[in-house]
């Protein structure tokens, strides 16, 4: 249920862009590196790059230009991605149709941007994503040393060596400034007349309800559908279980506590979350690390009030 409020430790680009967990670490060092690099200088061959690595190693080829603005260390990044290994094995993207392609799709993962901070990912990728460009389309080319070293993470094997074709398409320098700006123009396509606030809970309401409006120690029955001001869907009991708490519940975000008491029995709305009421600066991971809201991320909720006792 992702109306909780998770508290996830920092990831390697959420779980290394993605990565399902499960590592373990090998003993036979040598032997694996010295066979990453013939493949590595293989794979370098058979594409013709020519391009020199930096002095630490990385590869970074410029596919498309761009002419925005460069991120600093702990910019927020918005991006579209495909990781791969160098026999052509894809290992993440945030392409819904790639993964289904490459049969790695997961219904649970939210494909599509991806927010997450420069300063908190792979060496090689804090390092490459600094010298783009927001619009930028480049490939990096991070040799283990320069990713995840000699540790096995899902179809990542120790010691391999990692090629993530990225298009850095938002950069965000102050979160605030740039969640106010997307908020105020989804209530303008609403047609709310209000200006913007990111600690305030707008609630719309499409079928009126009954009685009185619900207040603490009142039982909620409810049917919800959580999802990001692009329509991308992170959560939903819809078809299934009806959700019951009892108001307030500290485990429940802030949103949902304020909003559930602007509601009858039998309403039907939605309610504006911003960030401050919602998962904060640090957004949320399920538990098996994948990423269902991101940091600073204003988000929506659908209700049906079923019953309220």
């Amino acid at each position: 249920m992702k109306i909780l409020r998770y508290f996830p430790v920092m990831l390697i680009l959420s779980v290394v862009i993605l990565l399902t967990p499960g590592c373990k670490k090998d003993d036979n060092t040598e032997e694996l590196k010295a066979d990453e690099m013939r493949l590595l200088d293989q794979y370098l061959a058979d594409k013709n790059i020519t391009t020199e690595p930096t002095a630490s190693g990385l590869y970074y080829i410029v596919l498309e230009e761009g002419d925005g603005p460069q991120p600093v260390n702990k910019d927020f990044l918005e991006v579209e991605y495909l990781g791969e290994l160098v026999d052509g094995t894809v290992f993440s993207t945030t392409s819904d149709s790639i993964a289904q392609e490459e049969e790695i799709y997961d219904e649970e993962i939210i494909y599509g941007l991806y927010r997450f901070q420069l300063g908190y990912t792979l060496p090689g990728l804090n390092e490459g994503i600094a010298m783009m460009h927001q619009g930028e389309k480049a490939m990096f080319i991070l040799p283990s040393d320069l990713a995840l070293g000699g540790t096995n993470v899902g179809l990542v094997k120790a010691y391999s060596t990692l090629i993530y074709t990225i298009k850095l398409v938002n950069v965000i320098h102050d979160p605030d400034e740039w969640e106010l700006e997307i908020l105020q123009a989804y209530l303008d396509t609403l047609r709310i007349d209000q200006v913007a606030s990111l600690d305030s809970v707008y609630y719309i309401e499409t079928t009126p309800g009954s009685g009185p409006l619900i207040e603490n120690q009142d039982v909620v029955e409810v049917y919800y559908t959580g999802y990001y001001l692009d329509g991308r869907v992170f959560d939903t009991n819809v078809g299934g279980t009806v959700f019951s708490f009892s108001v307030p519940q500290p485990y429940l975000i802030e949103g949902w506590n304020e909003g559930i008491r602007k509601m009858r029995n039998g309403s039907k709305g939605s309610l504006i979350i911003p960030y401050k009421k919602g998962y904060g600066a640090t957004g949320m991971v399920d538990r098996q690390g994948r990423t269902k809201v991101g940091p600073y991320m204003t988000i929506v909720f659908d209700l049906e009030i079923v019953d309220v006792r």
